[in-house]
């Protein structure tokens, strides 16, 4: 049993007598499938400040989830139709985490969510006047509301269920010009990173056919990254490409396997999200949420430094991430500029969770591997004492001090000197920084970790409460209501200037890559004996948004045995 939610239309709800101003609605199709061959829908009509209510509302009954927040849409400019797309788009991507793990399970015991989705429900306002641009299929489903919600229980039954939210795209027959276009107030936006709006292929699968490859955004030791369009919804993602001749080559399996498995289950507003993956003969695909404003590297590298509080709300979103995996028992072992991504809006997403290790719950210890970004590094994974932990506040030490000053604290070209700065050498303050920021990062890249910041009993709650970050209201930053310092600007959604034009020139298919090409693995028989070899290292790698990942992959992490993974710390 599944539901879907589509936000696909909206109205103006208008008082005849004008005693009172205009009125924004939008429209909410709720679709429930019960099996294959039985779905029931309805249509809802929310105003915008019960999407405000409904956060206000969920967010004071379970502090504990640190749910993602409602964008600010207290209003929106009727007469402009790029604006109300991307309220539109703003609300999708809230709504997203809200119908997937951690969240549903206890979300579906709320009444006000439940009333949210289903009061009211094929009842048309009274003086609604449905915009040119509404989808009508969706007025015309004659099923009854099916939740069942028996008297006094604020549940949807026992329902064993993943589920999924779209956003629908432009009606079909819409030019590929226009369904991308961001500029022209007469044409809507496309949603830069939700779910796929279109129901899945028979089998549930996606593959490369599905999608339209636009332009490469980013280049690795076993892949590229390429900004792509799925062809049926318009709604562009980042795909990760991969190698498997290259990721067995260098013994990346167990990394990438890991990777695949903690994007299935992680969700949050400052994490990369993961839409599909699938593979074929010779090559994985994650296809991921699209961050149009490209990495914090090549930011940083345009303006060399940033000032204190532009790098102060980067540090602070990076926290909350960081906080948010430690209480899932995850440490994340590679932050760094090029794994932090900035979104559409400007703010921040990480990236890469190969190198991230589960199951560990301790600040020193549970972890041994030698693994990790060279620069960042902390002293104890390079003296292999064992890890825990308190190795992500080191690189957020040492990703501050970067964006602070321009080069990480102990840089070097000779990397045995490198390593020897890490263990030993003396930290070093420009006199330009801040008393405050000099005190973090001193106690950030303490090289005891037992004596480091954010190794107490609260995790990030000490980093939180240092005055470096007194300006910073936590309760608001987890909510989306602090304005990024910097926002990008674009030409279309297509536009890629926020990335390098090292990886934007580069062709999306090198020689090397087409089939038919040179070497073992440009002949049938090369691949035939690729896919016999690699046909166990990556099964269960195929992943889908409508599917219960969790439900098959993870189930302990679904119920954990302790409230640790649910309730990370309020410093709030």
């Amino acid at each position: 049993m599944s539901v879907t939610v589509l936000i696909n239309g909206y109205g103006i709800l208008q008082d005849p007598q004008n005693r009172f101003p205009d009125i924004f609605v939008f429209v909410l199709t709720v679709s429930q499938q019960q099996n294959v061959a039985t779905t029931s829908s309805w249509t809802v009509y929310r105003r915008l400040e019960m999407f405000e209510q409904l956060s206000l509302s969920i967010g004071a009954e379970f502090r504990h989830l640190n749910l993602p927040p409602c964008p600010l849409v207290a209003s929106a400019n009727v007469s402009n139709m790029q604006v109300i797309e991307r309220c539109r788009d703003d609300l999708s991507r809230w709504l997203a985490p809200l119908l997937s793990y951690p969240y549903v399970n206890s979300l579906m015991q709320s009444r006000s969510f439940i009333d949210f989705i289903s009061a009211e429900a094929n009842t048309i306002p009274a003086g609604l006047l449905l915009s040119q641009h509404f989808f009508p299929q969706a007025m015309h489903h004659s099923t009854s509301l099916s939740i069942p919600i028996p008297a006094g229980q604020a549940n949807i039954g026992e329902m064993d269920m993943d589920f999924m939210f779209s956003a629908d795209d432009e009606a079909s027959g819409a030019k590929d010009d226009d369904m991308f276009h961001f500029g022209d107030s007469h044409q809507p936006t496309t949603p830069v990173a939700t779910s796929s709006t279109a129901p899945p292929p028979a089998d549930g699968k996606v593959t490369l056919e599905d999608f339209h490859l636009v332009k490469v955004i980013g280049k690795g030791s076993f892949g590229k990254v390429i900004l792509v369009r799925k062809r049926d919804s318009g709604i562009v993602y980042a795909m990760k490409v991969l190698r498997k001749e290259n990721i067995i080559k260098r013994n990346q399996v167990e990394h990438t396997r890991t990777e695949r498995h903690v994007l299935g289950y992680v969700r949050h507003p400052f994490i990369v999200g993961l839409n599909y993956a699938f593979q074929t003969v010779d090559k994985l695909y994650f296809v991921l949420d699209y961050c149009a404003g490209g990495e914090l590297f090549f930011h940083l590298g345009k303006v060399q430094r940033f000032k204190e509080p532009r790098a102060r709300f980067y540090a602070a979103e990076i926290t909350l991430a960081i906080e948010y995996v430690h209480n899932l028992d995850i440490i994340y072992r590679d932050l760094k500029p090029e794994n932090v991504l900035l979104d559409e809006n400007g703010h921040i997403r990480l990236t890469d969770f190969g190198l991230s290790k589960e199951g560990i719950q301790d600040d020193f210890s549970g972890a041994n591997s030698f693994c990790g970004t060279p620069e960042y590094l902390a002293p104890e994974i390079l003296n292999r004492s064992g890890h825990g932990r308190a190795v992500d506040w080191w690189s957020l030490g040492a990703l501050l001090y970067e964006m602070l000053t321009g080069l990480p604290p102990f840089y070097c070209r000779d990397r045995d000197k490198l390593f020897e700065k890490i263990r030993q050498g003396e930290l070093t303050f420009p006199k330009y920084l801040s008393p405050e920021a000099v005190d973090l990062l001193s106690k950030l890249l303490e090289r005891d970790p037992t004596k480091r910041l954010g190794t107490g009993p609260t995790d990030a709650g000490e980093i939180k409460s240092h005055a470096f970050f007194n300006e910073i209201q936590w309760e608001q930053l987890a909510l989306g209501q602090v304005p990024p310092p910097w926002r990008p600007s674009f030409n279309g959604a297509l536009d890629t200037s926020q990335f390098d034009k090292e990886f934007t020139d580069m062709p999306i298919f090198s020689p090397d890559n087409r089939s038919g090409g040179g070497g073992m693995m440009g002949t049938s028989v090369g691949r035939r004996h690729l896919y016999r070899d690699t046909e166990g290292l990556f099964q269960g790698f195929t992943y889908s948004e409508e599917e219960s990942y969790m439900e098959k992959a993870n189930p302990s992490a679904r119920q954990p045995t302790s409230g640790h993974h649910m309730m990370p710390p309020s410093q709030f």
